[in-house]
């Protein structure tokens, strides 16, 4: 939407200096492209601006919706630029009150895509630390309820983990993880980080057990499209949580995971 928005602008300002005899016809592309260019690069220069006050070492309790559309415009940008033809099911599954939710990781645009696609459900991640060193998004997604998990930190882990699941206790958010831990370069999943399910025991929340597929070739390939499968396949209930371990809802999860990637092999 914001690309389609600056074409449109960019087109009519290139049309209007042309019947304002600014410039001859032939150089209406040029005008065109200067000020597509332009507007481009004065979006990311106030994204900068606006985020510079942001604090990588607070914590917040309340996302900003400035910065959350931001983030959504990113998103926005990202799917136009890697042409991704996202197709999502089972939304009517997910439960009205705030949740976990756990995936594959194929992907850099797993949670960007997820967290457009639940825009309703203030949807927040917990992501690794390489996240939090990308300009301008670390900050728009410090501000929308996503949070730095450092691994090589068991405190900090720990602490982290806690914060998840207060989010959801506290009907502040619906938060994600990823219990690979990291992207898979393969059809098969990598190994599951049961600890990742302590947030729903914490949290005493229903998991919503997800998978995604192929985002991987949207960034690799960018110039072709790609079709992104979100489903959102089954909910393992709050009361079923308070039963099991966490290696038990671990295996649950990834259970279903694979019985339902198997139909995109």
């Amino acid at each position: 939407m914001l690309l389609n928005w600056i074409a449109i602008i960019s087109l009519v300002s290139s049309m209007l200096g042309y019947l304002l005899s600014l410039y001859k016809l032939i150089f209406i592309p040029v005008a065109f492209f200067v000020v597509y260019l332009s507007l481009v690069l004065l979006w990311f220069l106030v994204a900068f601006i606006v985020t510079r006050p942001v604090d990588l070492t607070k914590e917040y309790e309340k996302r900003s919706g400035l910065y959350r559309w931001f983030v959504n415009c990113i998103v926005e940008t990202m799917r136009q630029v890697c042409r991704v033809d996202l197709k999502v099911s089972g939304r009517e599954k997910l439960p009205k009150e705030k949740f976990l939710l756990v995936c594959n990781h194929r992907g850099i645009l797993d949670p960007l895509l997820t967290m457009d696609v639940l825009r309703k459900w203030d949807m927040g991640f917990v992501a690794k630390a390489v996240i939090y060193k990308i300009p301008i998004l670390c900050r728009l997604m410090h501000r929308s309820y996503c949070l730095c998990l450092n691994r090589d930190d068991m405190r900090s882990s720990a602490k982290t983990i806690a914060r998840a699941a207060y989010f959801i206790k506290n009907d502040f958010a619906s938060m994600g993880i990823y219990p690979e831990g990291i992207r898979s370069q393969e059809d098969e999943m990598l190994p599951f980080m049961h600890g990742a399910f302590k947030i729903a025991k914490m949290a005493a929340c229903p998991i919503v057990v997800t998978t995604i597929t192929d985002t991987e070739k949207a960034t690799r390939y960018f110039w072709k499209k790609t079709v992104v499968h979100l489903d959102f396949i089954d909910i393992i209930e709050k009361d079923v949580v308070a039963e099991n371990t966490t290696v038990n809802l671990s295996n649950m999860a990834r259970e279903k995971m694979e019985k339902n990637l198997a139909q995109y092999k």
